[in-house]
């Protein structure tokens, strides 16, 4: 067929997942967000891309991946014959869908991997191209060894592929999916990551051509847990731990939409955690009453000192902080005067020009309810702690279920959160930014710059 003409414009998200070239391209989404219709057509896109052989024809070799044949039907064969229908055959012999029209002639196989010989057939074809849908019930594994059936079709010796790759697509997974480790914490080079917004977030993607009701009614039929993983497309929490702050910190409601700026005038407050793994937290109560989080910063293996001058220092001369006072509060343990020289570490950060003050307590329960009481509250329709999404994507993490309480043998959760960096020592500081948001540190700030050694610690009850 000559004379077939379609025109595709994605939502945001999935427009970036098709202009990158990535090697690997993966996009994680709520259910009916269109990632389907994205990779059909990136399918077709990319093989209109292969330049022609000697004979004008642009060819390739495609495979598209499920866990079984009955999955592959009903859902992605279903998705390319509807956009496609004009320009495609289905050759149930081979299970292999034709493309032709123009100059194109693509090849796409459907392989479920539901057997091993199907795994061996997989790890011998020539390919372009893969398409792996829903990618989460897929062994990470078996993409390492997809990489090396990637870009043998067309041959070198007859100009070989313009572009070769795999693009991957899935609903939300789990903590402890072996995809959580490699895309949400090692996430390769060679590979692109797209999360889409959940569902009811403002900026959701494909809701105009879902039927009415379409979230609502798959609400009122599910767990609560199930809305969260494939509507709100958070990650599903670990079997092996229960995030501190699950029932209090709302992503759709406490993260941003954009990059909050600061009020001008009102001082910085800035949570620090210390020791060998130094973090800080920058915040600010606004003229609302409201706790809003503009930066996280966080090194390993890094001293007070050098992470102070080096981090902590440059990002506070952002240009939106320019005209804010400073201060700075932090672990009490920082008081200790080191066992070498007669410096504390609160009196390190003194002597690099910051007024610091020690949090009232490192006891673990009110530094926990002193971030609680601002996630519980609002001010008026409007949260009480706000994040700068741009700013903290680390701790926002924590906050969602990085943060957690390990599950003991018995199967009772331990009392004190795991202690994993980085998300502890964030939350560590998050907490101790949070304590010092009393309002008597204010006026302390200004008409003192006196050591800590000098100054003991309010008492628990002026911070609460």
């Amino acid at each position: 067929m000559s004379d077939f003409n379609f025109e595709y414009n994605p939502p945001p998200i999935l427009d970036h997942f098709m202009q990158s070239d990535a090697l690997v391209r993966a996009v994680r989404g709520p259910v009916g967000s269109a990632k389907s219709t994205a990779m059909a057509m990136e399918m077709l896109r990319r093989a209109c891309q292969q330049e022609p052989g000697a004979d004008g024809i642009r060819r390739s070799r495609g495979v598209i991946i499920r866990n079984t044949l009955q999955q592959l039907k009903t859902t992605c064969l279903v998705t390319i014959q509807q956009l496609l229908r004009p320009i495609v055959r289905f050759k149930v012999s081979d299970q292999t869908i034709q493309v032709r029209f123009n100059d194109v002639e693509a090849d796409w196989l459907l392989l479920p991997l539901d057997t091993p010989d199907n795994i061996d057939r997989l790890l011998s074809l020539e390919l372009t191209y893969a398409w792996i849908s829903e990618f989460r019930e897929i062994n990470p594994e078996i993409l390492e060894s997809l990489l090396g059936r990637l870009g043998r079709f067309p041959s070198k010796a007859v100009g070989g592929p313009t572009w070769h790759g795999v693009m991957m697509e899935t609903n939300s997974f789990t903590q402890d999916s072996g995809w959580y480790e490699k895309l949400e914490l090692n996430l390769p080079k060679n590979y692109d990551y797209f999360i889409q917004p959940g569902a009811f977030d403002p900026k959701a993607e494909n809701r105009e051509n879902l039927p009415d009701g379409y979230y609502e009614n798959l609400m009122e039929a599910n767990t609560d847990e199930w809305v969260e993983q494939y509507i709100h497309n958070l990650i599903g929490p670990s079997l092996s731990g229960q995030a501190v702050f699950r029932n209090s910190f709302v992503t759709n409601f406490h993260v941003a939409e954009g990059q909050l700026l600061p009020v001008p005038g009102h001082p910085l407050i800035v949570g620090m955690d210390f020791a060998r793994h130094p973090a800080a937290i920058i915040g600010q109560i606004d003229h609302r009453g409201r706790l809003l989080i503009f930066k996280e910063l966080e090194q390993e293996n890094c001293g007070v000192e050098r992470f102070v001058t080096e981090f902590l220092s440059p990002a506070l001369s952002e240009a939106r902080f320019a005209s804010n006072p400073v201060y700075i509060v932090g672990d009490p343990s920082g008081i200790a005067k080191s066992q070498i020289g007669e410096e504390s570490t609160f009196g390190a950060v003194r002597r690099l020009g910051y007024i610091a003050y020690p949090a009232s307590t490192n006891n673990i329960d009110p530094r926990l309810r002193a971030v609680e009481k601002f996630l519980i509250q609002s001010r008026g329709p409007e949260p009480a702690f706000l994040i700068d999404p741009e700013g903290c994507p680390l701790l926002i993490r924590a906050l969602q279920y990085e943060y957690k309480y390990k599950i003991k043998k018995n199967g009772q959760l331990e009392d004190k959160p795991n202690k994993i960096r980085p998300w502890a020592d964030l939350c560590d500081a998050l907490q101790y930014l949070c304590l010092g948001t009393a309002q008597n540190i204010r006026g302390r700030m200004m008409r003192s710059r006196r050591s800590f050694e000098e100054t003991p610690p309010a008492s628990v009850a002026g911070w609460t």
